[in-house]
């Protein structure tokens, strides 16, 4: 098993509410788009998402073939071991699941974006949940680690 293929949080709304496309991949992707800022983009989580794996793997867009997150980076610089990394996912996975319980939603990477914009407005539960999670984010996954080292 690849971590990619446990975790999945780049492409289910965990990490990102969207994915900017260059004008060839608007003509050759067969998803829905949305325009957003004038650029062209899918939203997550994305349709192509099929449990962890991608349906359109081999056709993914470019921002999509780039990305890597912290915790794969990690892996592969041999810093923390497949078990580990899965691990890291899991605990993630299940902080998630507690701001949907929190939130009374259902549990997907949606909930992420539905927390962030009710912003002030939801409950302190939800809200302390959300920073919970939204640091486990940044440190594993979206670009913060080193800043915390």
């Amino acid at each position: 098993m690849s971590l990619c293929l446990a975790c999945g949080f780049c492409c289910d709304g965990t990490l990102f509410n969207r994915v900017p496309l260059t004008e060839p991949e608007v003509v050759a992707l067969k998803v829905p788009l949305q325009i957003g800022d004038g650029h062209h983009h899918v939203r997550q989580p994305c349709v192509a998402l099929d449990g962890t794996a991608c349906r359109v793997y081999s056709e993914r867009p470019l921002t999509c073939r780039r990305y890597r997150c912290l915790l794969l980076e990690a892996h592969e610089a041999g810093e923390v071991s497949l078990k580990g990394a899965v691990e890291i996912v899991e605990a993630t996975r299940a902080m998630r699941a507690e701001l949907a319980a929190a939130s009374g939603v259902s549990d997907d990477g949606s909930i992420v974006e539905v927390a962030r914009v009710a912003g002030e407005k939801a409950p302190p539960e939800v809200r302390q949940r959300l920073l919970r999670l939204e640091k486990q984010l940044a440190f594993h996954f979206v670009g913060q680690r080193a800043l915390q080292r």
